[in-house]
């Protein structure tokens, strides 16, 4: 599976604001997306003057509001398997988007933060894309299986990238485009041996022909930081 990074892109997102770090968006929701506010990440979207198509959660981080008018809200048990981004993400897959935006769903709790990774992992398995958004950075997974998973940044990107093994081995790891030429190579998760690569002036692609491969990278500054 093939996937763009492409903050510009016309593809319908799944944007899901969790209570954790938030430091400003680098877009925003256009129609046809949908915008999730995962319990206390409601508070989110208010300060960005959002209202959010579905309100989810266990109402843990925030007292349950009620000025929702115009948002469906559902309430989940205190007792349940999934946190509420899981949840929120779930939902989103049910209605059939395939891009999914993720803020507020790092800091704090590093056990949260975590989760949030596997979240991505979870996507990428069953060919879809997410994105984990951090301050000037981004956090993402690929999959390979019978067709090799792979994503593509346009030139203009500039910093660092790094990947990492999710599976116990990631086999047919490539990294073309960058500074450091990567080819064939083979990853596991118990030795950070993808650290810190780096963008060039060229399209740059990170490929993966099995195993779940985390890829972090640094992203452009933002053009608003509300």
């Amino acid at each position: 599976m093939k996937h763009l990074f492409d903050l510009n892109t016309e593809e319908k997102i799944c944007w899901i604001f969790g209570a954790g770090s938030f430091f400003g968006l680098y877009t925003r929701p256009k129609p046809g997306d949908l915008v999730i506010a995962a319990d206390g990440g409601m508070d989110r979207l208010r300060a960005l003057g959002l209202k959010p198509d579905l309100l989810i959660g266990d109402f843990d981080s925030m007292k349950e509001p009620a000025d929702t008018a115009g948002s469906d809200t559902m309430k989940l048990s205190k007792t349940k398997d999934l946190s509420d981004s899981a949840a929120a993400l779930a939902l989103g897959r049910e209605r059939g988007y395939r891009l999914f935006y993720l803020y507020g769903c790092t800091g704090g709790r590093i056990d949260h933060t975590l989760a949030s990774v596997q979240d991505l992992a979870g996507l990428a398995a069953a060919g879809l894309q997410g994105y984990l958004f951090d301050d000037h950075m981004a956090v993402t997974a690929i999959a390979g299986a019978e067709t090799a998973g792979v994503l593509e940044f346009l030139p203009d990107m500039r910093g660092m990238i790094s990947v990492f093994s999710h599976s116990d081995c990631c086999e047919g790891v490539r990294e073309d485009g960058l500074k450091y030429t990567v080819a064939e190579h083979r990853l596991t998760n118990t030795f950070p041996l993808g650290l810190s690569n780096e963008f060039t002036k060229l399209p740059g692609s990170v490929r993966v022909g099995k195993g779940v491969l985390v890829i972090a990278f640094e992203l452009p500054e933002r053009e608003e930081m509300n």
